[in-house]
């Protein structure tokens, strides 16, 4: 799964479309958090996250590689790669994904969302054919970063929405979200070695766990958390990846500013 990297709030013009959010990339590594049977015996890799803002669209890649041995002795190398591009307008997602096992590729999969007032649609120029709804109120990753930062700024400890992620069908969640108080100044040094470039300096976090709920299903536990720490100007750090039998924790080991387009 990636890691990434969703209202009614009241805030600056400027949060609202998103002006706080800075261009960035981060690199992770991953390790084995915790297990139990059945789940991995190891685990170890890296992620990159890539943030950009295009004047009129945020884009937004990550690649994901591990390196993993689970309950069987089997050991396999997980390469995840998702890019998108979403219209500030909130009206177009523009998407691509790839994964392979062993070099060898499992799932690729690219299209076009297109969100309204009435719902919306996704159209799957890489699977002709498999084009599926959106429901009404449906939000792309970086509005969904922007609601949770509406809601930490206001004191609003729970976010609900219905989440997109780029994908197939199997890309759309139900997310709950519990966001906690503002982490101390002194809690948020263990951040500052990654931050050579300062991106992080003078601003404010919260600890926050999402949990991700295939689409109206009925009972049903989440298919996976997200925990990490979330920065006002979009940055996170200090993930974990939270798997029913196992959890994959994601340290920052560098971070640096890109280039804005506007």
């Amino acid at each position: 799964k990636r890691i990434l990297l969703a209202g009614i709030f009241v805030l600056s013009t400027a949060m609202a479309q998103g002006a706080g959010l800075v261009p960035y990339r981060a690199q992770y590594d991953v390790s084995l958090a915790r297990t139990q049977p059945g789940g991995m015996v190891t685990a170890h890799g890296r992620t990159v996250v890539e943030f950009r803002d295009s004047c009129t669209a945020w884009t937004l890649s990550q690649r994901f590689i591990t390196d993993m041995t689970n309950a069987k002795a089997e050991s396999f190398r997980s390469d995840f790669y998702v890019a998108s591009s979403e219209t500030k307008d909130g009206r177009i997602m523009r998407f691509k994904l790839r994964d392979a096992v062993n070099g060898k590729i499992t799932q690729r999969v690219a299209g076009t969302g297109t969100f309204a007032s009435i719902g919306g649609q996704v159209k799957l120029t890489s699977q002709p054919g498999h084009d599926f709804p959106l429901p009404v109120g449906t939000a792309m990753p970086t509005q969904f970063t922007l609601a949770l930062l509406r809601a930490a700024e206001n004191g609003t400890g729970r976010v609900r929405q219905t989440v997109f992620q780029g994908g197939d069908s199997t890309n759309l969640y139900d997310a709950v979200a519990t966001i906690g108080q503002r982490v101390s100044v002194r809690r948020l040094a263990d951040d500052s070695a990654a931050d050579t470039a300062g991106l992080l300096k003078g601003h404010v976090a919260w600890p926050t766990i999402i949990s991700y709920y295939p689409h109206d299903a009925d009972e049903k536990p989440a298919e996976y958390e997200m925990a990490y720490r979330l920065y006002d100007n979009g940055v996170i750090s200090q993930m974990s990846l939270i798997y029913p039998n196992f959890t994959l924790r994601a340290d920052l080991v560098k971070l640096e500013g890109l280039p804005g387009a506007c």
